[in-house]
């Protein structure tokens, strides 16, 4: 179930990521150009820290170890860097889901095995806490989401002459 969960998530984020590649300002560039080059900075230098994409002769003075993380298997297996890029978001996306759908499962399946064995539920709340888990982390875990998807829903509803 586990691994069905996980393509669910990689499918809805990549789905995501294919219809809007910049989630972030689409007008200003944003911040995926600059995640971008720093991942390409880190797989491409021979020493660390990496140099500075934006600063000639300097070298990165920003967090970088997440990119050394995802870096090396991209740099193992020999992958194009702008193809692994748009693989590794969604990637990420479902890790943090199925384990955000985990520990939810195993806190309610924990408190579960602490009740008496004579009663019994209707229904496993296990399931039900697990994705309530998934959806509080990845959908509701940055609010700036709900904000957007509310102005979006009043621009639809705006009637213009």
């Amino acid at each position: 179930m586990i691994e069905w969960l996980f393509l669910a998530f990689f499918i809805l984020d990549l789905i995501i990521r294919i219809d809007n590649p910049e989630l972030w300002h689409p007008a200003k560039g944003g911040e995926r150009p600059m995640d971008f080059s720093y991942f390409n900075a880190v797989i491409k230098s021979t020493v660390f820290p990496p140099y500075d994409p934006w600063f000639a002769g300097g070298y990165i003075n920003y967090y970088y170890y997440g990119f050394v993380l995802v870096g090396t298997p991209v740099k193992l297996l020999a992958i194009v860097p702008s193809i692994a890029y748009n693989f590794i978001l969604p990637t990420l996306f479902a890790m943090v889901g199925i384990c955000a759908f985990s520990i939810g499962w195993n806190l309610v399946e924990s408190r579960g095995s602490n009740v008496d064995d004579d009663r019994h539920s209707t229904f496993d709340l296990g399931p039900i806490a697990g994705f309530a888990a998934s959806a509080l982390t990845l959908l509701l875990g940055n609010l700036g989401t709900i904000q957007l998807v509310f102005q979006r829903l009043q621009q639809l509803g705006r009637w213009e002459r």
